[in-house]
């Protein structure tokens, strides 16, 4: 009786197992929430299901061995070994829903001969909470594999404050690229909080992690301005220049007035990055540089010109407005900039201002006409 029990069970596997061959997405999706029924035994037709073209059936498997939960977790840890990356996130997926009592296997096959295995492994640690995985995390860091080297840094943006920061900055050092881009993408994923510790580690860092870091809080975005702003008025200029160059990358339009003040800076490479980093802008940015004619540092006044030599046609406009300025100074400036530019929209008013009482804004028209005019 036991032995034609046994028989029985089998005999709705074989069905199924031969279903899962239909070319119908539908059929094999009833076929596998059919066999995780079976409990165990269908652990091997689920893991071959991970594999299916249809993302339903690979879902439908990987639900299939959550429900089997610990004696799946072997099997699907070890399918990590030459699975697609479709196949792998659905692995990475239902051990972590399993939970818990995965922790101690994903810890073992850290120590297996396979590298995928061993970053699959820590790529499923690290979306576990607690202090718990910081030691499998630190144990990859030193793995020989750059990929599993790379899924541990990823894993480092995952912890809820910066104390992965200094970590991440040995890794700004790795030899392999691809262990680089994760330590600063997890700089990214940490946001304001990776700010402050990375901006102390710029005063440090030689020109190849400076780079790095860098570019970690332009990938932070806007919400780092805030906190790399003061290093406009830092002692160091090049602190300062480093400040601008990040904020000219990022782009947030409520940096430019503190742009426009830097373009101050007594410090000519300062202020020559301050010119870079607002003409990154375009003509976003092309009211306030324009504004900056009237500024009483002529050091404003002089960058503001070249960024708008630079921006060109789209600044004809509101340049020509500055030509009728009170102030002979701005009225010479905005000439200059608009025979440099060369537009012709410019010409009949720069005529005009053949007749200024000014003569250095006329004799700046007359110049500004002649490089029209060739």
């Amino acid at each position: 009786m036991e032995e034609g029990g046994e028989e029985e069970a089998h005999l709705p596997r074989l069905s199924l197992d031969e279903t899962l061959g239909s070319p119908d997405p539908e059929v094999r999706l009833h076929a596998v929430s059919a066999i995780g029924e079976i409990g165990k035994a269908a652990i091997p037709l689920l893991i071959t299901a991970l594999h299916d073209e249809s993302w339903r059936v690979r879902r439908g498997a990987a639900a299939g061995l959550i429900r089997i939960r610990e004696p799946a977790v072997t099997p699907m840890i070890q399918t990590f070994e030459g699975g697609r990356s479709d196949v792998r996130r659905e692995l990475i997926r239902a051990l972590h829903l399993i939970g818990d009592t995965t922790f101690p296997s994903l810890v073992s096959a850290l120590n297996s001969p396979s590298p995928a295995i061993r970053s699959g492994a820590i790529e499923t640690i690290a979306l576990m909470g607690g202090e718990r995985r910081i030691e499998p995390l630190n144990k990859a860091l030193s793995d020989e594999d750059p990929e599993v080297r790379a899924a541990s840094a990823r894993a480092y943006g995952y912890l809820p404050d910066d104390r992965a920061i200094p970590t991440l900055l040995l890794l700004f050092g790795d030899h392999d690229e691809r262990v680089r881009n994760a330590a600063i993408h997890a700089c990214t994923q940490l946001g304001t909080t990776a700010v402050p510790p990375l901006i102390q580690a710029l005063q440090e860092a030689d020109p190849e992690i400076r780079l790095r870091i860098e570019e970690a809080m332009t990938q932070i975005g806007s919400p780092a301005c805030g906190k790399i702003i003061p290093l406009l008025q830092h002692e160091d200029p090049t602190m300062r220049k480093t400040g601008i160059r990040i904020l000219g990358r990022i782009r947030d339009l409520n940096t430019v007035p503190h742009l426009i003040g830097a373009l101050a800076d007594p410090d000519p490479e300062v202020r020559d990055g301050a010119i870079i980093a607002l003409a990154a802008f375009g003509n976003a940015a092309l009211p306030e540089v324009t504004a900056a004619f009237e500024s009483r540092e002529s050091r404003i006044r002089e960058g503001a010109m070249e960024i708008l030599a630079g921006i060109g046609e789209p600044a004809v406009r509101t340049l020509i407005t500055y030509l009728r300025n009170e102030d002979p100074v701005v009225r010479r400036q905005a000439t200059t900039v608009l025979g440099e530019i060369g537009s012709h929209e410019a010409h009949e008013p720069l005529t005009d201002l053949l007749r200024d009482n000014d003569p250095s804004v006329r004799r700046e028209a007359f110049e500004a006409l002649e490089r029209l005019n060739k």
